[in-house]
C-alpha cells in the first residue's frame, strides 16, 4: 500500500478473501520461531502470527502513521474493517515461544526502512 503498487493492494484483497484477514509478523520473528522450533526439538506444523488485521485497518493505520505515502483506500473500501477470522500461534506460544514485534508500529517501522533502502519506497 505505501509504494502505490495496485497489484500489490490486489494481494492483500485476495489474501483477505481467501483467508478472512491478513495475518501479519515481522520477519525477525519468523526467524526466531524456526530457530526455537529446531533447538527445542518440536514436531508437527507451526502456525508464526502475530497479529491479524484487515487491508482497511491496515490503511487506515499505514495512512496516519506514514501519510507522505498518501494511501488510497479506495479501492478496499467494500472490504470488512474487522476480521472475519483469526490465525493464532497458540502451540508455539504453549511451548514458550514470545513474540518480540507485537503491533503494527513495531512490524512496519523496519518494512518501510527496508523498503526505503531497496528505492521501492521514496524518503
Amino acid at each position: 500500500m505505501t509504494s502505490g503498487d495496485d497489484d500489490m493492494v490486489d494481494n492483500l484483497e485476495l489474501i483477505e478473501k481467501a483467508s478472512g484477514s491478513i495475518p501479519l509478523v515481522h520477519i525477525d520473528d519468523v526467524c526466531r520461531a524456526e530457530i526455537f522450533a529446531a533447538e527445542e526439538a518440536t514436531s508437527g506444523r507451526y502456525i508464526v502470527c502475530t497479529l491479524n488485521t484487515t487491508a482497511v485497518a491496515l490503511a487506515h493505520f499505514l495512512a496516519a502513521k506514514y501519510p507522505q505515502y498518501e494511501i488510497n483506500d479506495d479501492r478496499i473500501g467494500h472490504l470488512p474493517e474487522k476480521p472475519r477470522v483469526s490465525i493464532w500461534s497458540d502451540k508455539l506460544i504453549k511451548e514458550g515461544f514470545e513474540y518480540k514485534y507485537k503491533n503494527l508500529d513495531e512490524i512496519y517501522d523496519d518494512l518501510v526502512v527496508y523498503g526505503r533502502t531497496l528505492g521501492l519506497l521514496k524518503y
